[in-house]
């Protein structure tokens, strides 16, 4: 099982304050349910541009969290994309953002858990 990311803790936070089901998230956007569901366990973890923006659309996120969506996947994609050796010390702050990161994740599924709670 793959942890999740904040990409994915993010959506699933915005696509259950949006009360949405993956279904209608995934009908909304044109994707998959599985898609959906990977993307929000962190099984895909380098989301594409373009599926970032079908999913603010089908979310209707407002700016900022539109912002904050699409700085959580190009974070994610960016260590992806590197093709070189990494230098040691640039491993070494790359390995303290992947546990920022998953530190981050949980955060907000506790955030997440709150909001729920409170909200209903």
């Amino acid at each position: 099982m793959a942890n999740p990311t904040a990409f994915g803790t993010l959506l699933k936070y915005f696509r259950g304050r949006s009360y949405l089901t993956q279904a209608r998230l995934a009908e909304r956007a044109g994707l998959s349910v599985a898609a959906i569901a990977k993307l929000e366990r962190g099984e895909r973890q380098a989301p594409r541009g373009d599926t970032v923006q079908i999913l603010v659309r089908a979310l209707q996120l407002p700016a900022q969290d539109q912002r904050a969506l699409e700085g959580a996947a190009r974070y994610q994609t960016y260590p992806a994309r590197l093709s070189a050796p990494i230098p040691p010390h640039i491993s070494a702050v790359m390995q303290s953002m992947t546990e920022l990161s998953a530190r981050q994740a949980a955060l907000i599924n506790a955030l997440v858990a709150v909001d729920i709670t409170t909200t209903r």
